[in-house]
């Protein structure tokens, strides 16, 4: 009997990070979550079958390594972020930008470079989906007001493609997705009302992480143009 593949899954207490959780816990997958609020992950981890949790901030590098390495995941799932909106003439001082490339970008590489330098040690051929969005697409979906997350989403795809171009001899695959709105507490907070939900964008990662189907996808950015805003 072969042994169940397991995935890390960064900013797993709510969104896509959390349906992503749900989505492989039930397909039999071993699953551990990672995110800032300790109460959200249980909630999330007790639907996901009982889900490893860490409660940690994506930006602190050890921590991050340390949970990665106590997990010995063979897929990791980037989805932390956050929104970080504000006006460059008001709103979006130096300091927030910063911490927005903290999250979404230095998050991202931390996760990955943890977990990469883990398969490569183990000779493990390990797989990555990072999550951008269309607002990282050059000349697609942007907002006013999110500079700073246009910008951090523009920073996965670069990490993505740099990445999956050093994992490749080690046989480590690093593709990202790239969604456009979808329904979850951030975009509600914005007054948005998208149809489209996080559970709506599982099959996709799921299908990155399965070597039967996409094995010869490396580097790719998926693009998900998601459906029409409501009014």
């Amino acid at each position: 009997m072969s042994k169940p593949r397991s995935a890390f899954i960064t900013g797993g207490g709510s969104g896509l990070g959390a349906a992503v959780a749900r989505g492989l816990a039930s397909r039999g997958w071993r699953v551990a979550i990672a995110g800032r609020r300790a109460e959200a992950l249980q909630a999330i981890a007790a639907e996901a079958g009982n889900a490893k949790t860490y409660a940690l901030d994506v930006a602190d590098d050890r921590a991050l390594e340390q949970a990665i390495r106590e997990f010995q995941p063979d897929a990791l799932v980037n989805c932390a972020g956050i929104l970080g909106q504000g006006s460059v003439f008001a709103e979006l001082t130096p300091e927030r930008f910063a911490e927005v490339l903290r999250i979404n970008v230095n998050g991202s590489f931390n996760a990955c470079r943890a977990a990469m330098r883990l398969w490569q040690e183990k000779n493990l051929a390990g797989d990555i989906v990072n999550i951008s969005s269309l607002g990282g697409i050059r000349g697609l979906q942007k907002f006013p007001g999110f500079a700073a997350y246009a910008a951090s989403k523009h920073g996965v795809i670069g990490l993505t493609e740099a990445l999956a171009l050093e994992g490749r001899a080690a046989g480590i695959r690093v593709n990202a997705i790239a969604p456009g709105a979808m329904r979850t507490a951030m975009t509600e907070a914005l007054g948005l009302n998208p149809r489209t939900q996080p559970a709506d964008i599982v099959p996709t990662v799921e299908f990155l992480l399965d070597r039967a189907q996409s094995g010869s996808l490396n580097g790719t950015i998926l693009e998900i143009h998601c459906n029409d805003l409501d009014a």
